[in-house]
């Protein structure tokens, strides 16, 4: 599976699974949910090391406010149901306008790209540190390609699903420190 995701990144074309049932195509969904999830961990671990190499001071993280200003429910609401379905209709939607044109390797990264660079503004003080966006990025970019490759390969459902499920793995541990008022300041 990986080799297979590395070469549609290396030279996307619009080729989707039409032959897979729905059985294969939620195995292959759960090894690219799999995949996404080591390459966030491990990206957002290396992320961190150069921040605190740097000593950057980026202020409050976007989840840092979120968990501040809004409930636990409105919390998941928002990162597992609601930043899926328009991040994806933004950024994953439109590549089927390219399925058929030169464009659709161009339309593929930028979609991956300006993914990652709007998450910038998760980073308070990001402009102080702009020479550091790509590294504050990667993970986004890199989740931005398995999207993309998701949307292709199973359809745009399946990428928001992706999305939701990636989202709600990485938010529902604070969410239960927040519930049970163990959430560290």
């Amino acid at each position: 599976m990986i080799e297979q995701i590395w070469e549609f990144i290396k030279n996307p074309k619009y080729t989707p699974f039409l032959e897979h049932s729905k059985s294969d195509k939620f195995t292959i969904f759960t090894k690219i949910l799999v995949l996404t999830l080591v390459a966030s961990f491990c990206l957002g671990i290396i992320m961190s090391i150069i921040i605190n190499a740097t000593g950057a001071d980026l202020g409050t993280h976007g989840m840092d406010q979120l968990f501040e200003k809004y409930n636990e429910f409105t919390i998941f609401l928002l990162a597992v149901i609601v930043a899926p379905v328009l991040e994806e209709l933004l950024f994953r939607a439109p590549l089927v306008y390219f399925k058929k044109t030169q464009l659709f390797k161009f339309a593929y990264y930028t979609s991956a790209i300006l993914f990652g660079l709007v998450h910038l503004t998760n980073f308070e003080a990001f402009a102080s540190y702009y020479w550091l966006a790509p590294i504050l990025v990667a993970p986004q970019v890199v989740a931005g390609f398995f999207l993309g490759y998701t949307r292709v390969k199973l359809g745009l459902g399946w990428s928001i699903f992706l999305h939701a499920c990636h989202n709600g793995i990485l938010i529902i541990p604070p969410l239960l420190l927040k519930l049970t008022g163990n959430l560290p300041n």
